[in-house]
């Protein structure tokens, strides 16, 4: 692309030769990047060399290069020349989403995404630190984009300070993701190619043959899935039934113990205290140490009766589906401004930020509250145990199917041992301290019944992170 006029200095200097000796080098980049593409080069090969034609042209800048896969809509590092191995590395993998960084949300978007200053920008607060130790400060992202709309990823550009884009920068990046999609859609077409080739490579009777063959080996495992499926349906049902039952039976069977236990030591207080009276022996001392100990005992029997109520009440939550007295439609908006202002007082130390469409809206607002204070508070009792600070962001979007929750916070995270059990019933890491482990299936069973959606985990190189989605009908 040529440079436009009102980019042209007007006279002659020391500072203009530096410019047009910049622009040649860039111009004769962009053209050395073309016959890369004309050849035939590695896709990474050629995306390196644009990082690194960009970074000749602008020496405080640091480029990037991502690429999406759109089959689980994540971004991997493919290009970049300056940026800390470690930071890309950590980047490998995110899942895309608003408020996801500037590329994540800029290639969820399919907009540009500039955010001037990390330090405050509500997309980066999940991530901040991340950026901030590889000495980054300022991150603009422009998604990659060919034909018909398809995004290939994103063309970043960093800063080591806060920083404001001009007229020149704007025009940069695009120019540069422009260029980035044509060396995408080119790979593409030579990989369609090429696979085209190796199909014409084979007879047409070789082809019958393998069809016909795969018809068959279709048919034969439609029909043994259909059983299969069955069978499995039946039981994955009763193993689900005889392990919440077990667990349930686990879980209460201590606090009965204890209160049962409490009871018979009162009875056998009050027996021997009744036989006390009858045979002349109580005085003033030996009642009173009576009566504590039958007042401790009931006060044992009392608490642990509640914590039986309790586990009651909680197993009865896990299959329920809330039954709204109303299922009106609500703003998103306007409800997590009331339930940020709910949440004050049990948050304390720790902070939370929201970013909601103004159109998005949803139905069955106690479900959804509930499904929302119940990750605020694995949050604050996993995440953030331990640390006096902590942060979390909400992040809204609708398109015209369904709407995207993106739960997300800069604790601790999950291990790889826990992800795999952290949906099931009963399953807990702070058994210790008295928790059942039943939030995260609850929100589950809400997330299924109510809104026939989906909750899942999702990779992400900070804290814990929760992408819940559900039709909009």
């Amino acid at each position: 692309m040529a440079l436009k006029p009102s980019l042209i200095p007007d006279k002659s200097s020391d500072q203009d030769i530096s410019y047009w000796q910049r622009a040649s080098s860039l111009e004769s980049g962009r053209a050395e990047i073309l016959r890369r593409v004309a050849h035939g080069d590695p896709l990474s090969d050629i995306l390196n060399l644009l990082c690194a034609k960009a970074e000749d042209y602008n020496p405080d800048m640091m480029c990037s290069v991502l690429s999406l896969n759109e089959e689980d809509s994540t971004l991997h590092p493919i290009a970049s020349v300056s940026l800390p191995k470690d930071y890309c590395a950590a980047l490998d993998g995110v899942t895309i989403g608003l408020g996801v960084g500037s590329c994540g949300t800029a290639a969820f978007q399919k907009q540009r995404v500039v955010v001037e200053d990390i330090n405050t920008h509500p997309y980066w607060a999940q991530y901040k630190a991340l950026a901030l130790g590889a000495g980054l400060q300022a991150c603009w992202s422009e998604p990659i984009i060919g034909k018909a709309g398809k995004v290939f990823g994103t063309f970043a550009m960093y800063y080591a300070l806060p920083r404001s884009p001009l007229d020149e920068d704007i025009q940069f990046i695009e120019t540069h993701a422009n260029l980035a999609a044509i060396v995408f859609e080119n790979d593409l077409a030579r990989k369609k190619l090429i696979t085209a080739n190796e199909l014409l490579n084979q007879t047409i009777d070789q082809r019958n043959q393998q069809l016909m063959q795969t018809n068959e080996e279709l048919s034969n495992v439609l029909v043994q899935q259909a059983l299969d499926n069955s069978h499995s349906l039946k039981a994955e049902k009763l193993s689900m039934t005889k392990k919440l039952l077990s667990g349930f039976a686990h879980e209460i069977n201590t606090p009965v113990g204890i209160a049962t236990t409490a009871i018979t030591f009162t009875q056998d207080m009050i027996n021997q205290f009744i036989s006390d009276i009858e045979n002349n022996r109580l005085n003033k001392k030996d009642a009173l140490h009576n009566f504590r100990e039958m007042n401790d005992s009931v006060q044992l029997t009392e608490r642990n009766l509640k914590k039986t109520a309790d586990l009651i009440v909680k197993f009865k939550e896990i299959d329920i589906c809330f039954g709204d007295s109303s299922k009106s439609q609500f703003l998103i908006s306007e409800f997590l401004k009331d339930f940020k202002e709910s949440m004050q007082p049990k948050l304390g130390p720790y902070s939370l930020e929201f970013e909601a469409k103004s159109e998005a809206y949803c139905h069955s607002k106690s479900a959804l509250w509930q499904v929302l204070s119940q990750l605020v508070d694995n949050s604050i009792e996993h995440g953030f145990k331990n640390s006096k600070s902590g942060s979390i962001g909400i992040h809204v979007s609708q398109n015209k199917k369904e709407l995207i929750i993106n739960y997300q916070d800069n604790g601790i995270g999950i291990s790889e041992e826990e992800r795999i059990s952290v949906f099931e019933p009963f399953f807990s890491t702070q058994r210790s301290s008295g928790k059942v482990g039943l939030g995260l299936n609850i929100i589950n069973n809400t997330v299924t019944n109510t809104y026939h959606g989906q909750i899942r985990l999702v990779d992400s190189p900070v804290g814990a992170r929760y992408e819940i989605r559900f039709p909009l009908s």
